[in-house]
């Protein structure tokens, strides 16, 4: 057998092709512990969901956990992708949506959809129309302010919180390595989650904490693994392991003594600083609590409980949490604000005038008739948003506060004009464990001076507290003159409503709440037929505001449970309560009870005229204060007024001392000006310390090429990649130019430079005048206007930023 040989000189081989692997792996930020990171990624928004299903609000949270699966999926083929940002981002968008909707649809049943099935839609179809139908709707009671209790949409809304908070954090770590930006938001949710879930659910919290910091140390050591390459740092590979367990050991550290130390919210003057916060926050929650009413909630007390508005929705859920204590000779309602207008589907507290009282100083109530004041010493025993609960109408309360007035159509004793506290805050925080004094102008009315009352009602009044919504029930105002047939009185008509609606309707809290199409309270009149205290006072005055008689409702608590033995009043979560006050001319507002269940108002006939006289022997005349009540002297008592005074202005100095405003004011600086210098180190300083100049110029370089788009392939010289700059920024060519040149010498030449040399080669302390110190200075001008211009372009929609080279990826970037 012959063997041939070629004769011919060996061909080359070919460069090998990049491999598939290199080819997606080069769009990815970290290179070094991706299985790792991706792991972690997924555990913490894997806690996240898993928080949110367990906290317990509705029954059917279970399909956020595929919801994430779905998410953490696309992120990660997307990161590795080469598609870019807008296109991720859309394409995430509808994707979400479909995934999400298809996971919704096993919890829509086939009797909800038989309206679509009927016209033929396809079953999958038809539920996620239905969900979407739902939404909708739910828009609309939000755009008109109503209230809902749809829970399909609270589930839609986590799902695609959930979904946007997973599939950017994945996108941000691996693409861009923003690894702060993907867990602070997720940890913001879950803090939130944790406060406040039905269900306890604070060991998401702690495991949250733990992975995210483990996170941390990953993606850092990933990062520092780049720079030590890029700058040819030997590095054993034995790091990563002994990186992760130091950083586990401190996170447990950190964890556990965030466990331990006391919060900042114990200082009073953080407090105080935060008050217009929460104030705010308040108000929000109070809208959530609207829009999702059936949800499941804690069983505590917040500072949420009681606010400017009052919606008629589902099942109410209270504990048997106490709330304070009330040290008093009797009490009936502690009241905390007054609701005057009806939307047809909640109440609202539209009392405009803000008034401020110092502690001590007294409000200018009107001169009712059969009035004695009466003295309440309060002492919470769980927070109340530094609301202030009294009995009506609040004269005096010994800390100062900021209340919600409206004018009364009576004047002061004095003559002069008068004003009814509607809603009242401490100025100050208020403990648990502490205690304040409200003195309080108590009706003593008899049914006989009820009986006997004037019906001429001043304008303003009927004004207020005549208004029905315009699509006011028939029905019901039928049914409120049915009732009242045989009362000739607007106090007997007031007893025949309050009777009926106690005698014929059973108290129950755990009812659904009205469909978002149906009228409230005939939903509780004629639908259901049973309910609690906000359904009961609702009715009663409407039905009474249809029959021509001025009145409103209250919320606050009932009187609680009396121990005799310690002589107090404790009134716990479950003692709060809604009741109905009727307008009487010459004697005020006057308290009414039609809800089942609670202890029936029985006032004095009044037909004893010696009992006439005995309370009209009581009450202050012509300024004088009534002996039995020392609070009440020590009002018109000067020397009394004097010490509270001294009190008052030796409790402002001390806090003058404290100088907390101070604080407040140096510390947002502080934190303004730490942040902007991490972000100035991160665009213009070095990423690594370097004691030689020209390597940390020339890495600032790369850094503003990053910035302004102009960074070119990894495999261009730095001599190409400074002509690249100097095309781009002709001004700054010749700067460029020379700090490129003085980075190849350094890099590539030899060089025996001592530590700590620069770049006059003498190991002396390279001084301002340096040409290369020099050249940065006349460069950076020009990289900072360029960048300037770029966001310019940008926001008028004009994106003319120079487009990166084929090939050039998050890979390529240094730092």
């Amino acid at each position: 057998m012959t063997t041939l040989t070629s004769t011919q000189a060996p061909v080359a081989p070919l460069a090998a092709p990049i491999s598939a692997r290199a080819r997606y792996t080069e769009n990815v930020y970290f290179q070094d512990g991706r299985l790792l990171t991706g792991i972690l990624t997924a555990l913490l928004y894997l806690v996240l969901a898993t928080s949110l299903d367990a906290a317990g609000y509705v029954s059917s949270m279970a399909l956020l956990a595929p919801v994430t699966l779905g998410a953490l999926l696309l992120g990660f083929l997307m990161s590795y992708s080469r598609f870019d940002g807008f296109f991720a981002l859309s394409h995430s968008m509808f994707t979400g949506l479909a995934w999400i909707l298809y996971l919704m649809s096993g919890l829509v049943s086939r009797d909800e959809i038989a309206p679509f099935l009927s016209n033929g839609i396809p079953e999958i179809q038809a539920k996620a129309y239905f969900v979407l139908l739902r939404w909708l709707n739910w828009i609309d009671a939000a755009l008109n302010n109503v209230a809902s209790n749809d829970n399909y949409i609270f589930i839609f809304e986590m799902c695609f919180l959930v979904w946007w908070l997973t599939y950017l954090g994945v996108w941000s770590i691996f693409r861009y390595g923003y690894t702060w930006r993907a867990v602070i938001p997720a940890g913001v949710v879950l803090l939130i989650n944790t406060y406040y879930a039905p269900k306890p659910i604070l060991g998401f919290l702690v495991v949250f904490c733990l992975v995210a910091m483990m996170l941390f140390v990953r993606t850092n050591l990933a990062e520092q693994q780049l720079r030590w390459r890029e700058q040819r740092v030997h590095f054993s590979q034995d790091v990563a392991f002994d990186f992760l367990r130091n950083g586990l050991a401190y996170s447990v550290i950190v964890v556990a003594l965030a466990w331990l130390i006391p919060g900042l919210g114990r200082s009073l003057e953080v407090r105080t600083v935060m008050e217009p916060i929460n104030e705010q926050w308040e108000e929000t929650a109070e809208r959530m609590n609207r829009l999702y009413q059936g949800l499941n909630r804690q069983t505590r007390p917040t500072s949420a409980t009681f606010g400017r508005t009052l919606s008629l929705g589902g099942a109410r859920n209270v504990g048997d949490t106490p709330i304070f204590q009330a040290s008093t000779p009797r009490g009936r309602y502690w009241r905390a604000v007054v609701y005057d207008t009806y939307t047809g589907r909640q109440w609202l507290n539209t009392g405009e005038v803000e008034a401020e009282y110092d502690a001590g100083q007294l409000v200018p109530v009107g001169d009712w008739q059969l009035r004695e004041p009466v003295t309440q010493t309060i002492t919470l025993l769980s927070p109340v948003g530094n609301l202030i609960f009294a009995a009506p109408d609040i004269v005096q309360v010994d800390v100062p506060i900021a209340a919600s007035v409206r004018p009364l159509p009576v004047t002061t004793a004095t003559g002069e004009e008068s004003f009814e506290v509607v809603m009242a805050r401490s100025r100050r925080p208020l403990d648990v464990n502490e205690q304040y004094q409200v003195v309080s102008m108590q009706t003593a009315i008899t049914e006989r001076a009820l009986v006997e009352a004037s019906t001429e009602y001043p304008d303003a009044i009927r004004e207020q507290y005549l208004q029905l919504p315009d699509n006011f029930s028939e029905r019901v105002a039928a049914d409120a003159v049915a009732i009242t047939a045989g009362a000739a009185t607007p106090f007997d008509k007031a007893r025949a409503v309050e009777s009926a609606l106690r005698s014929t309707i059973p108290y129950n809290d755990n009812i659904e709440a009205p469909p978002p199409d149906r009228d409230p309270v005939e939903y509780f009149l004629y639908d259901i037929r049973e309910g609690y205290c906000d359904y009961y006072a609702t009715a009663m005055v409407v039905m009474l505001r249809s029959l021509g008689i001025p009145s409103r409702v209250v919320s606050g608590y009932a009187e609680g449970v009396y121990d005799p033995e310690i002589g107090l009043f404790t009134v716990t979560e479950r003692d709060a309560h809604t009741w109905v006050e009727v307008y009487f001319p010459g004697y005020g507002w006057i308290e009414f009870e039609p809800t089942a269940g609670e202890t029936q108002l029985n006032r004095p006939s009044g037909d004893e005229d010696v009992q006439t006289e005995l309370l009209s022997d009581q009450l202050p005349q012509s300024g004088e204060a009534s002996s039995q009540d020392p609070l009440m002297d020590e009002m018109q008592d000067p020397y009394a007024n004097a010490a509270l005074e001294q009190q008052a202005a030796l409790e402002e100095q001390a806090r003058a001392r404290r100088a907390w405003w101070l604080w407040a004011i140096v510390t947002p600086i502080l934190l303004l000006l730490g942040g902007w210098l991490i972000w100035r180190t991160r665009i213009s300083g070095p990423t690594a310390f370097d004691p030689e100049l020209p390597p940390l110029l020339f890495e600032r370089l790369q850094r503003w090429a990053q910035r302004l788009r102009l960074m070119g392939p990894a495999s261009q010289t730095p001599y190409e990649q400074a002509q690249r700059m100097g095309q781009a920024l002709p001004e700054g060519r010749t700067p460029i130019e020379s700090i490129t040149e003085s980075y190849v010498r350094y890099r590539f030449g030899r060089h025996d430079l001592p530590v700590g040399a620069g770049a006059n080669g003498e190991g002396l302390p390279v001084g301002m005048d340096d040409p290369l110190i020099l050249s940065w200075q006349s460069l950076e001008p020009v990289l900072w206007r360029a960048w300037l211009n770029r966001l310019l372009r940008l926001g008028r929609g004009r994106k003319q930023a120079v487009s990166t080279p084929p090939g050039a990826g998050p890979g390529n970037e240094l730092g």
